[in-house]
């Protein structure tokens, strides 16, 4: 069923188009309505298989492998410090895995323009990987910003390669959490890099929540971990609290993050980082309801960046 456009406490809110929606390539005014009611009210929706899962699993089995290489090298780094969980790229180098269904999903940018306003910015992709066997590693609660505007700003389009379950390390969300969160509700450090955040700055807001905004939101609404399955998307307001979690299965868990950024809100130069080879594909479907923000790479460099392992979101007004 889609999506009823009222909280349900114990799940994501999930979309599911209509066979003449998927014909569209767009959802009617009914399912549109329901996946902003989604978004305003939890900070997350699920657009039910809208990608081809025998890609997916293709895409995943070539991640998986990279993974591996990556795990290998002494100096990888961790998401938020944790040894569970890392930043990888997603082949964009190689044609067989550049997808439109995944990259320019209709449905997604279709929803990004009616929550975002406007002609939203992607500006950032990164895949998220859960290591197998991670059991007791999780992260703490935190947004993915440092300070943040109380409005919807930037959506994070995450794009799940197997079921995603608890038992594999879905993502702790908060639900709802984004509705009346501000900058006021993270810890703050006079030493951010010992916290885990080179770049955070000294007295102001770090992504973690405290242990007392979540004490009180806990009354209000527990976390849960939601079920999704391969093809689906979820889209996730930046200022909802949320956890990555351990992997207890024996494969890794790996989900790309495409982010968009409303046109009105004032960062300039977060940027997708991409391959000179793959500008016509990456530029060949703007249009009307997405633009890309991107710098393009030449091979070798691109293969020896990690500039886009950044993510740098702060607003940037003109004084």
């Amino acid at each position: 069923m889609a999506a009823s456009g009222h909280v349900n406490n114990k799940t994501a809110q999930v979309i599911i188009a209509s066979e003449e929606e998927r014909l569209k390539g767009q959802y009617g005014p009914r399912n549109l309505e329901n996946a902003l009611a989604a978004l305003h009210q939890d900070g997350l929706v699920v657009l039910r298989g809208v990608i081809d899962v025998a890609f997916i699993d293709k895409l995943n089995e070539k991640m998986c492998a990279d993974a591996e290489e990556k795990i290998a090298d002494p100096s990888q780094l961790y998401n938020h410090g944790i040894k569970s969980n890392f930043l990888q790229r997603p082949p964009v180098t190689d044609p067989e895995f550049l997808n439109r269904q995944l990259y320019f999903n209709n449905f997604l940018l279709q929803v990004n323009r009616a929550y975002l306003g406007g002609r939203p910015i992607w500006n950032w992709l990164t895949a998220n990987t859960a290591m197998a066997g991670t059991k007791g590693l999780r992260q703490r609660a935190h947004k993915d910003s440092y300070t943040h505007p109380l409005y919807p700003y930037y959506v994070i389009a995450n794009v799940p390669l197997v079921d995603f379950s608890p038992e594999n390390g879905s993502t702790e969300f908060w639900l709802g959490s984004h509705q009346s969160t501000t900058p006021a509700d993270q810890i703050t450090s006079a030493d951010p890099v010992a916290e885990g955040y080179n770049r955070g700055r000294p007295g102001e807001p770090l992504p973690p929540i405290t242990e007392e905004a979540k004490a009180a939101r806990m009354k209000i609404r527990p976390p849960l971990q939601p079920r999704c399955l391969r093809g689906d998307i979820m889209i996730r307001d930046l200022r909802l609290w949320h956890a990555g979690m351990p992997n207890e299965s024996e494969a890794h868990r790996i989900m790309l993050g495409l982010g968009y950024q409303s046109p009105y809100f004032p960062n300039y130069s977060q940027t997708l980082h991409l391959p000179e080879t793959q500008r016509s594909f990456f530029l060949n479907y703007l249009s009307d309801i997405v633009d890309v923000r991107a710098q393009f790479w030449k091979p070798d460099e691109m293969e020896k960046t990690k500039a886009d392992e950044d993510f740098e979101l702060r607003a940037e007004y003109a004084e």
